[in-house]
């Protein structure tokens, strides 16, 4: 029989999930930042042996000694996660420094000094150039910070719907998983339980075949056959024998009829015309028809004689047709109800492993529907997500772009006061404002900055730590230090619901799963089926169902069937001592005796039935003549009184010929039928060869029955109907082994967690404080260095190039013989510029004039040179003034 073809459920598949793992542009900025994560995350945790199974085998070992191990081992853990907490306090320093920095600056950079405008020019240049190239790298920082900030406020609105549709998709697994277990169970056994009716049905009809072929191998209906011809040998040898009498009666009615004709005409003819006194032509033909009968009939036929055949003959060859026709019959006793008789509960037997299959069924989806209840059907688990990304999300998002346009601010203000500096006159109010806008702006930088590197410590924190926890973990399971800390626990757990739900077997009997999260997560992703992935097999091993025959016992009543038919045989083959072959040899050998002693060429001769038609012929011939003989005597006068009588009794002679010839045929094709049968070569009868084969046979068809045939027969059978299971069986292993719940839709949420989490979150929230801290740090070192130059040079007083000499007569100081600037000389009201006094004056004083002054100028303008002095023109600026 062909392999079953079973049938496969049509499962839905409108999944929703999706998911774009490529980020685009910012996938520059996560791997720019993951230079650095990488560098400060690459190690473990803990430290090696902390996280073994030795320790925490359990939950319970979790709950009640990881802390104390935390505590004892504080050191090791602390050095293990040294860069990380390096990086924590470097933040929390700067924060420190930078409130430092603010103060010292704040003081420091307000004193203006004089410089020499020729050398601050190309400094000045130099400067903005550079603050202008720092501002723009800062502001590049700054641009990293608004795309994360923005990229992970997209993951985190997204999140309620992407749950929901994880959730989905989550139940729609389940379902179908349910489903294909159900249809395998209960439909497609369905599907055996008809399969199966129609193998019984053909198991039946084989059987009946079978015992038709055995019968034709053992040629039971020749042996059947030959033992009926036995018994028809000695009915049609009676026969034969009312054949033969047939035969004499005819051939003596013949005789009969002939002498009547010559006694009669012996006596009615006149005197000297009978026929044993005369010689008339009547007296010879009469006397002619005794040859012509004795040629028909030779007369030594006549006195052939067929013997009575012993009285046990009959009996014994009876006896051996009724016997293998008993064997017959026992044959096909085999046949007759096979199914019946030797599987008579079995169809049972089969539909009951249907309840098994069942209750394993519910075993299996009871615990997944308490999944689905409990996670992928519940609506809490999505509202709270709403509620916290309504409630609160938008807040962070808030903060976020405040921060940065606190930032943008700093950075436009620099931008704005760099640019009046730059493009403004040195000394000049521009410059001034320009100096003063970027002086703003540090010292609001360093209010803020102490804050912000709080802030920007804290996110890296959290950022840090959940791209090492979760996604390098998820990335990469088998490298992860927390997958092999949990595989015990999950382990330990997974046992006891298994233990739990686990079908009893023996008694004491506790299994102890073994879990493996990297190579579960790997295999996946490779869309393994769930009943290996989830070592289901302990719940319900299937591969147990290869014993199903033992397991739900066919296998005794297959057994009580095999014993039946062996008992069937073993009565068959019993009848053999039952047959008294020697006592049916001698009666054969005797029939052969007697039969043997006739002489039956002459009647088997064609040439017989040759001589009774030409006998006939010559009668015919002769009753003609007589008749005209007898008219001659008539129209002679003479009267023929035994004319009649004469004639009847030649007309009974010819008939009894036709009545002779058909015996005769009779006789001979009975004969030929026996001596066919019977008969060798020389037409000898031979009863005793035949039975002698016949018993061949027989002794043939029992050692048949002595042989394996009718239990291979039997075994070939029983495949038939075992077959049908054992397809099924086949079926099943395969499909729960490479079919049922593919994990392809699991691995497609995975990834999709993966990239919403990891991503969408993690990674543009990384990008977030690294933006940030760029630009903490961009404006805390290099822009705040360069910003305090530049404004140096900015705020300074340019000397001018306009001088004259002092003269130092009269005063002690000798410093006083330097050049004056002319901005040290005042200029004089429109009202004093006729004053000598006034012109000299550099400062109008409340109180009057020094002392010094208040005693006149010095000698040296009293001895001639006043005059001169005051005699010179005025100097430029003072021309240009009065203009």
């Amino acid at each position: 029989m062909d392999t079953l073809g079973f049938t496969f459920p049509e499962m839905g598949d409108n999944y929703t999930v999706q998911y774009e793992e490529d980020q685009g542009g910012m996938e520059v900025l996560y791997d720019i930042t993951n230079i650095f994560l990488d560098a400060v995350i690459g190690g473990n945790f803990f430290p090696d042996g902390f996280l073994s199974e030795e320790k925490f085998p359990d939950l319970q070992s979790v709950e009640s000694n990881f802390l104390d191990e935390v505590i004892n081992n504080a050191q090791p853990i602390v050095m293990t996660n040294i860069p990380i907490l390096v990086c924590i306090v470097l933040g929390l320093i700067l924060s420190v420094v930078t409130l430092i920095g603010g103060i010292i600056f704040c003081c420091c950079c307000r004193k203006n000094k004089n410089s020499n405008g020729n050398e601050n020019g190309f400094k000045k240049v130099m400067l903005s150039i550079l603050l202008f190239l720092l501002l723009v790298v800062t502001s590049l920082g700054c641009m990293w910070f608004f795309l994360g900030a923005k990229t992970s406020q997209s993951g985190l609105d997204k999140i309620p719907e992407d749950i929901q549709d994880i959730l989905h998709d989550g139940d729609l697994y389940m379902n179908n998983t349910v489903d294909e277990l159900r249809y395998l169970l209960q439909e497609n056994f369905d599907e055996v339980i008809v399969e199966f009716q129609d193998a019984l049905s053909k198991v039946g009809a084989n059987f009946k075949d079978f015992t038709e072929t055995m019968k034709n191998e053992i040629q039971l209906h020749i042996i059947i056959d030959e033992a009926s011809s036995f018994v028809e040998l000695i009915t049609n040898y009676t026969a034969i024998q009312g054949q033969m009498t047939s035969v004499l009666d005819s051939y003596t009615s013949m005789t009969t009829s002939l002498e009547n004709i010559k006694k009669v005409a012996d006596a009615e003819l006149p005197d000297g015309l009978g026929c044993l006194t005369s010689s008339s032509e009547i007296c010879n033909a009469l006397n002619g028809a005794s040859g012509i009968l004795d040629g028909a009939f030779p007369s030594d036929l006549a006195s052939t004689n067929f013997p009575t055949l012993p009285d046990e003959a009959t009996q014994q060859l009876s006896t051996l047709s009724e016997y293998l026709n008993s064997i017959e019959g026992q044959i096909d006793a085999i046949s007759a109800n096979a199914i019946d008789e030797y599987f008579p509960t079995i169809q049972g037997e089969i539909e009951k492993i249907k309840d098994f299959l069942t209750e394993a069924l519910d075993g299996l989806t009871e615990p997944i529907e308490d999944i689905q209840g409990e996670i992928f059907r519940n609506d809490n688990i999505a509202n709270s997500l709403e509620d916290i990304r309504d409630n609160y999300f938008p807040y962070f998002h808030i903060s976020l772009l405040v921060l940065g346009s606190l930032l943008v601010v700093i950075l436009a203000v620099f931008m704005v006061g760099m640019c009046l500096g730059s493009c403004s006159k040195q000394g000049s109010g521009i410059s001034s404002t320009g100096s003063g806008m970027m002086f703003l702006a540090n010292c609001l930088f360093f209010f803020l900055a102490i804050s912000l590197f709080i802030l920007c410590t804290a996110f890296f924190t959290v950022g840090a730590l959940g791209e090492k926890a979760l996604c390098k973990t998820m990335a990469d399971p088998g490298d992860s230090e927390l997958v092999t800390f949990v595989n015990p626990l999950i382990s330990s757990v997974l046992t006891d619901i298994y233990n739990q739900v686990r079908p009893e077997t023996e008694e004491g009997e506790d299994i102890a799963v073994k879990f493996d999260l990297a190579q579960l997560i790997s295999d996946m992703h490779n869309n393994t089926a769930i009943y290996p992935l989830l070592q289901l097999h302990y719940i319900f091993n299937i591969e147990k169902l290869t014993d199903w025959r033992v397991t739900y016992g066919i296998d005794p009543l297959i057994e009580d069937a095999r014993k039946q038919i062996d008992q069937t045989i073993n009565e068959l083959v019993s009848l053999e001592s039952n047959l008294n072959k020697e006592e049916i040899k001698a009666v054969a050998k005797e029939i052969d005796g007697i039969i043997n002693m006739i002489d039956l060429t002459p009647l088997l001769d064609e040439a017989l039935i040759i001589a009774i038609e030409t006998g006939k012929t010559e009668i015919e011939e002769l009753k003609t003549q007589l008749e005209t003989l007898i008219t001659d005597i008539e129209n002679n006068g003479l009267p023929v009184p035994w004319k009649e009588e004469i004639l009847a009794n030649l007309q009974n002679i010819i008939e009894e010929f036709d009545v002779l010839k058909g015996n005769v045929q009779g006789l001979q094709a009975s004969l030929r039928q026996i001596l066919n049968l019977f008969g060798d070569e020389d037409s000898k009868f031979d009863m005793a060869g035949k039975v002698e084969v016949t018993f061949a046979l027989v002794t043939a068809a029992f050692e048949y029955f002595r042989g394996d045939a009718v239990m291979i027969f039997f075994d070939e059978s029983v495949g038939i109907l075992t077959k049908v299971v054992d397809d099924y069986v086949n079926h099943a292993i395969d499909a729960a082994e490479n079919h049922i719940g593919n994990t392809g839709p699991l691995s497609n949420i995975y990834n999709a967690t993966y990239t919403e989490i990891c991503l969408e979150i993690i990674a543009p929230f990384n990008a977030v404080w690294s933006g940030l801290g760029w630009c903490l740090l961009m404006i805390l070192i290099p822009v705040t260095l360069v910003v305090s130059s530049l404004k140096k040079i900015l705020v300074a007083k340019n000397q001018p190039q306009t001088l004259r000499p002092i003269d130092t007569n009269g005063y002690r100081n000798p410093k006083a013989a330097r050049a004056a600037s002319s901005e040290e000389v005042p200029m004089p009201s429109y009202n004093e510029r006729s004053s000598r006094i006034n012109a000299y004056e550099t400062k109008s004083y409340q109180n009057g004039p020094p002392s010094s002054y208040q005693n006149g100028p010095p000698s040296s303008y009293q001895n001639g040179r006043q005059s001169s002095y005051q005699s010179r023109p005025p100097p430029p600026y003072q021309q240009s003034t009065r203009r």
